[in-house]
């Protein structure tokens, strides 16, 4: 039996609004601010009724290292197209990875490309997992992940 661990968010008037029933918790290695930064023009969106949109928030990196294409709006095809990219508040920290020694601007895409949420080699990430010790089961006998036993509460009818 499946323990909840979220719960309704009282007088959100949605029963997708959940809360953590448990203590609170860090996630380590997120590598992110979760605030609101202007990266600068080459980030800025016209929406649809023409405004810009100068401020974006901060993603994680975790999982960056199997997550292409970059950016907000997948406009970079590779990691140091986006890093190149930033500008507005992140222009200094720009500069200074474009001072770097092309060995040391390598040294931290490399580091960027083991953030990587599941190995895809080694994690079998497909809905209907079946059976993991069939012959032609996709990674046969490396497990596989159940992603709805993951995100649901069977008990949480929404």
């Amino acid at each position: 039996v499946a323990t909840p661990l979220f719960q309704e968010v009282p007088g959100s008037g949605s029963p997708s609004v959940k809360k953590p029933k448990g203590q609170r918790f860090v996630v380590k290695n997120i590598y992110a601010d979760f605030k609101r930064h202007n990266l600068g023009p080459n980030f800025w969106e016209r929406t649809w009724d023409g405004t810009l949109t100068k401020e974006l928030m901060t993603e994680p990196l975790w999982g960056v290292g199997t997550t292409a294409p970059y950016g907000h709006d997948g406009r970079s095809i590779d990691l140091w197209s986006v890093i190149m990219r930033h500008g507005g508040e992140a222009q200094d920290a720009r500069d200074r990875f474009a001072r770097l020694p092309e060995v040391k601007q390598g040294q931290v895409i490399d580091f960027l490309q083991t953030l990587v949420l599941f190995p895809p080699d080694d994690t079998a990430s497909n809905l209907n997992p079946g059976d993991s010790q069939s012959h032609n089961f996709p990674q046969y006998e490396h497990g596989n992940i159940a992603l709805p036993a993951l995100f649901n509460d069977p008990s949480d009818l929404e």
